[in-house]
């Protein structure tokens, strides 16, 4: 693969999972749907499996192409900027739903 080509993986998989967290957190907060609530949690869960994939496999293709493993590590760090954001909210939306 072309550098690229792996930035692209790692910018798909990072606004993909952004996206949906922010429709079904802004959804939650509009709406007080118990159907965002659950499906929030569908999201959370299932984006941390599509995460740990991507970056599993831009590394066992960065430890096989050892010259691209600077340009995977540059995609895992774009996809790894998810945690964050992603803690964010369940904090929030935690903090919403007991309020």
């Amino acid at each position: 693969m072309k550098d690229h080509e792996i930035i692209s993986i790692g910018k798909i998989v990072f606004g993909l999972c952004f996206l949906l967290g922010n429709i079904v957190f802004t959804g939650y907060f509009i709406s007080k749907s118990d159907w965002f609530l659950e499906f929030g949690i569908f999201v959370f869960f299932y984006g941390i499996l599509a995460n740990l994939f991507a970056v599993t496999g831009l590394l066992l293709y960065g430890f096989t192409y050892s010259l691209k493993m600077a340009v995977c590590l540059k995609a895992i760090g774009l996809i790894l900027f998810n945690i964050p954001l992603g803690f964010l909210y369940v904090i929030l939306g935690i903090n919403l739903i007991f309020k």
